[in-house]
């Protein structure tokens, strides 16, 4: 069973719901398939679009489902300040950190975590983005597969793919993307080495 998670919610505290200070305008995101761990490696953008400095708490989550297992590592790193992020809390479903961002910068915040497989889909979540209240200004998805596993579905059609002897790369480039479902792969362990 998916318990709902919420993408980067804003905790407002004292901030009205429809004053965003805060817009999430990008990501770009490498998946692989790797034994039996799906790894998601993303660059997030975020924009604070006030003239003032603004410090939040922000929410990141994992699916839940009996196909997945646990999630066994995360890492976070602000690259505009060149500083590791502590993660506030951490859940089964997710994990909460600061943000502070002065007036009417971009902050870069590298996130990756590693969850298990323990069988034959893997899931990020999207459909989040909607408690932003506008889409992203650019999505850029990779998913690196090796060959041996066959795909039997993708959520998104890719743009395009490049197929060598052991890898197998897909490549994505939405704009202006508001997404209605999660990024869900479907592959076949079957003939795996």
């Amino acid at each position: 069973m998916k318990i709902a998670s919420v993408f980067f919610i804003i905790l407002f505290f004292s901030i009205d719901v429809y004053c965003h200070p805060l817009e999430f305008i990008q990501e770009d995101i490498s998946f692989a398939i790797q034994d039996s761990f799906f790894c998601v490696d993303g660059i997030y953008y975020i924009c604070n679009v006030t003239d003032k400095p603004v410090k939040n708490i922000l929410y990141y989550p994992f699916p839940v489902d009996s196909l997945y297992g646990i999630v066994d590592s995360v890492f976070i790193y602000n690259l505009t300040d060149t500083i590791p992020v502590e993660i506030i809390k951490r859940k089964e479903n997710g994990f909460s950190f600061k943000i502070s961002l002065e007036p009417f910068r971009v902050g870069k915040y590298k996130i990756f975590y590693r969850q298990k497989l323990n069988g034959n889909k893997a899931e990020y979540i999207l459909t989040t983005t909607k408690y932003w209240g506008k889409p992203l200004q650019i999505a850029n998805f990779k998913l690196h597969i090796p060959n041996h596993i066959k795909i039997d579905s993708l959520s998104f059609e890719p743009d395009s793919i490049y197929v060598n002897q052991d890898i197998n790369k897909y490549f994505w480039q939405m704009i202006d993307f508001m997404p209605d479902k999660n990024f869900i792969i479907i592959f076949d362990r079957k003939n795996n080495k």
